[in-house]
């Protein structure tokens, strides 16, 4: 089993890293996007790797219309991964807000008002 859940890390980093680098490289045009700085925390692929979630931060753009954006162009990523990626299945993206900062955040609040 641990070798498995090996894998899946693996292939999840390699999946970050290529949509990073597409994002990054503003190659591709999304016009809600054209302004925010977008950040892929994360993603976990199914153990079958027909699915992945994908965890997004994001700096100048509210983080519901980032994700929704993204999900609304979630093909023209599985196509781009699929290109890159040496898997029997290319992973249908969904993409989440990642909002693990705002619950530290928050829970650092609630900590210092004690």
């Amino acid at each position: 089993m641990k070798t498995n859940d090996n894998r899946l890390l693996r292939v999840g980093e390699n999946i970050r890293a290529i949509l990073s680098k597409h994002l990054i490289s503003n190659e591709l045009y999304i016009k809600h996007l054209k302004n925010v700085i977008v950040t892929i925390t994360e993603v976990r692929p199914s153990k079958d790797l027909k699915y992945a979630r994908v965890f997004v931060s994001s700096i100048g753009g509210n983080a519901e219309k980032v994700t929704e954006e993204l999900n609304n162009n979630s093909n023209l990523f599985s196509k781009l991964v699929s290109k890159e990626i040496k898997t029997k299945y290319t992973p249908r993206l969904k993409f989440f807000p990642d909002l693990v900062h705002k619950r530290a955040s928050l829970i650092n609040k609630i900590i210092n008002e004690k």
